[in-house]
């Protein structure tokens, strides 16, 4: 048995070593492990590891029975194994940059007071580190949800609806929302209607046409009375998002930390041809 053991960590250790963010299950004791980036838990390390990368990191972590959840530090690679999960010592639980935390649970158990299911496992409410899709994709976010600040009506016709990711239009509806004109006052904002965690961005392109959003930036509206508010860097500035480089690849993009928002507005930067875009908000626990 420990020889099939170490032989399922050097093909995991061979096989993924290109990644640094991914998640693992099945492997070993039924781990899961979930990256956060630019986030820590702090205070819970038994053990340091120089000069291994991420993937090898998971495999220690995995081969241990003490550890609960690593920290990575991408300057220094630097594996931080934890004795503990952010779920049991969220206080400890702290924004890093250049940092990514995996968290490890080995079975989900019910969900008690104060705390939420996410995806299949159980958080405290306030810090919830769960994602999944809002629902742009999959219709569950009503097209009246949707606005922009113009669409494209010249020939076929662009509507905000349009804008949904892997949305693809009949004839005569472009395949994503373009605005009238190419300039930075364009913009595509939804309702979500209740104050939610948004956590990242899927951008795409035009579906039926080489166009796309080369950087974008974000903005939000807390719940609380309030003009929109940009999403900002680990530097406190507006944040500039690297967008896509063709018109049909999905781009992932977190943010540095969570927004609590009831209105999420995108507003492309650059682009190649034209400013057309399609996307999906990442959301955590609502």
């Amino acid at each position: 048995m420990a020889d099939l053991s170490g032989l399922i960590f050097l093909l995991l250790d061979m096989f993924l070593e290109v990644s640094a963010s991914y998640s693992v299950s099945g492997l070993y004791r039924g781990v899961w492990y979930q990256p956060i980036e630019h986030h820590a838990l702090l205070g819970q390390s038994f053990m340091n590891i120089s000069g291994i990368s991420a993937v090898r990191c998971s495999v220690r972590c995995l081969s241990h029975h003490g550890c609960f959840s690593f920290n990575y530090d991408h300057i220094d690679q630097v594996c931080q194994m934890n004795n503990a999960s952010a779920e049991h010592v969220c206080d400890n639980f702290q924004g890093m940059p250049y940092f990514s935390y995996y968290d490890a649970t080995a079975k989900p158990m019910p969900c008690q007071n104060n705390s939420v299911s996410c995806n299949g496992k159980c958080a405290p409410m306030k810090c919830c580190i769960c994602f999944e899709k809002l629902g742009l994709e999959d219709g569950s976010i009503p097209d009246e949800s949707l606005s922009a600040s113009s669409n494209w009506e010249v020939v076929d016709m662009s509507i905000p609806a349009g804008g949904r990711l892997n949305k693809v239009s009949p004839f005569g509806i472009i395949g994503a929302w373009c605005p009238v004109v190419k300039d930075t006052n364009q913009w595509i904002q939804v309702d979500l209607g209740d104050p939610t965690n948004v956590i990242g961005v899927l951008t795409q392109g035009r579906q039926d046409f080489p166009q796309w959003v080369t950087k974008y930036t974000v903005q939000f509206k807390p719940p609380s009375p309030s003009d929109l508010v940009d999403v900002k860097d680990k530097h406190g500035e507006t944040q500039i998002f690297n967008g896509n480089t063709d018109h049909n690849s999905i781009v992932e993009r977190r943010f540095f930390k969570p927004v609590l928002a009831v209105k999420i507005r995108i507003a492309p930067v650059e682009w190649y041809v034209f400013n057309c875009l399609r996307f999906e908000l990442l959301v955590g626990c609502k």
